[in-house]
């Protein structure tokens, strides 16, 4: 089981999607030295919120000679922008330029005292510190976060086992792996563990261990390629994996829904990128629930997720819905696209990015 986010800053401008990555976390350039704040992170981090993206923070750019006043300015617009307690963030200082060790020392020990040691990543490079030498770990960091060793691997399936080997910084471990860097997006990483296992680590817990025996799992799936809709019938999402298939039924890659692993409540959070639409157009999202019975389907039952109307030629449709679902079943989503306003002459429009998170009980 794996989580997917991104690290995001001012190069990325204004976020308008994920990029068909399954978010469940996003950390946003806040700070730089003590003077720099990037003028995209509110907008951003409120994009994130509203897209239900459950874990957001942000990171700070370390440069020299004042690692104290670094973090002080860090703590302070974190604050500004995430209330007083830091707690449960994702929270990162980045060290890949001109900090020194005396600077990198002074920012955490200020950091701890500003926030009761809420846990921090340390951001950098095996290009960058293996030369230094530099114990990192011995400060108390909450774990490493880079580029695996051999480089930036393109997708999340090409994160290999060993890509989470640090071996330098005093670190065995890459905590969270950043796999690639997309200029739309901002960069992409992947932490190998449950999204409650991610959170009790930024809560500054075990995050081996606890709280997997009461918290609920999640399933984060992302759209793998832009689709082709149809007018006026349903387009069953193909998803890429992005997280888990719990059942192991889908071996060919290719993963049309969730496979519930026991019988229980699941809440559905999908949202889908509609372009080329009109404004009046209206759509539909369901959930075919199939029962599921020698490798093939014996029964499928719909249920409408949410409905609505377009309102501009690049929309955003989305659902949160709570339902039963049974183990083993297979539900796919599946949008319908209604000709309201279009001409009849009009192509169907395309599904550019989508994503699908599902969390259930244990």
């Amino acid at each position: 089981m794996s989580v997917y986010g991104l690290d995001v800053s001012n190069h990325q401008g204004h976020l308008s999607g994920f990029g068909g990555v399954a978010v469940s976390f996003l950390c946003h350039k806040l700070t730089e030295g003590t003077s720099y704040t990037d003028p995209y992170a509110a907008d951003n981090l409120a994009f994130a919120r509203s897209h239900g993206v459950p874990i957001r923070g942000g990171y700070h750019y370390i440069r020299s000679g004042n690692g104290a006043g670094e973090a002080a300015y860090f703590v302070a617009r974190a604050r500004a922008l995430f209330g007083h307690d830091l707690r449960g963030g994702v929270w990162q200082l980045d060290c890949e330029a001109d900090a020194s060790w005396a600077d990198v020392k002074a920012f955490k020990q200020r950091w701890d005292e500003l926030t009761g040691h809420v846990p921090i990543l340390f951001y950098t490079g095996d290009w960058w510190l293996r030369p230094r030498g530099w114990n990192v770990a011995s400060l108390g960091f909450a774990g490493l976060w880079a580029a695996p060793n051999r480089g930036y691997v393109g997708r999340a399936n090409n994160v290999t086992a060993a890509d989470h080997t640090a071996g330098y910084g005093g670190f065995d471990r890459i905590t969270l792996v950043q796999y690639d860097a997309r200029g739309s997006i901002g960069d992409t990483n992947v932490y190998a563990g449950s999204l409650a296992q991610l959170r009790a680590l930024l809560a500054g817990g075990n995050s081996a261990t606890e709280g997997d025996d009461d918290m609920p799992t999640y399933t984060s799936l992302s759209l793998g390629q832009t689709m082709q809709a149809t007018w006026d019938e349903p387009t069953v999402l193909r998803w890429e994996i992005e997280n888990t298939d719990p059942a192991h039924q889908h071996a060919d890659g290719r993963f049309p829904g969730f496979i519930p692993g026991r019988d229980g409540y699941v809440d559905l959070d999908g949202s889908l990128r509609i372009h080329g639409a009109q404004a009046g157009d209206e759509w539909q999202l369901l959930v075919h629930d199939h029962t599921w019975r020698n490798g093939k389907s014996a029964g499928m039952v719909d249920e409408l997720l949410r409905e609505g109307t377009v309102t501009s030629g690049d929309h955003w449709a989305d659902c949160r819905r709570m339902r039963y679902a049974h183990d083993g079943h297979h539900l796919y989503i599946a949008l319908i696209l209604w000709r309201k306003a279009s001409p009849a002459d009009a192509p169907a429009p395309t599904i550019v990015s989508g994503t699908l998170r599902v969390r259930q009980d244990r």
